[in-house]
């Protein structure tokens, strides 16, 4: 996939869900392929998730899973990695992708 030069046009919002409606991501890939911080990645997709219930669309978070004990955080909604597993207490965490999916 062709990366986004920041030179393009647009927001940097609108192309990252440009991004995520063409595959899922995680925000790292993000982060190098609009020359963002991861930080400020995951800054926007807070507000994108908010953004997206307003055009009938909504963000598709794969949940980050534990790689020490499998625990799948399923029930987290916000961006953010978790720092720690809650089961094993181990910081070893799958890290969330990202999509764009019509709401249900």
């Amino acid at each position: 996939m062709d990366q986004l030069n920041p030179s393009d046009g647009g927001t940097i919002r609108r192309r990252i869900i440009e991004l995520l409606a063409v595959e899922p991501m995680g925000a790292r890939e993000l982060s190098q392929s609009l020359h963002q911080t991861e930080k400020e990645i995951y800054d926007h997709l807070e507000h994108i998730g908010r953004s997206l219930k307003a055009e009938g669309r909504r963000l598709i978070i794969d949940p980050p899973v534990c790689l020490h004990c499998g625990f799948v955080f399923e029930d987290r909604r916000r961006p953010h990695p978790p720092g720690h597993c809650p089961r094993c207490r181990k910081t070893r965490i799958r890290r969330p992708r990202y999509a764009i999916g019509s709401s249900r």
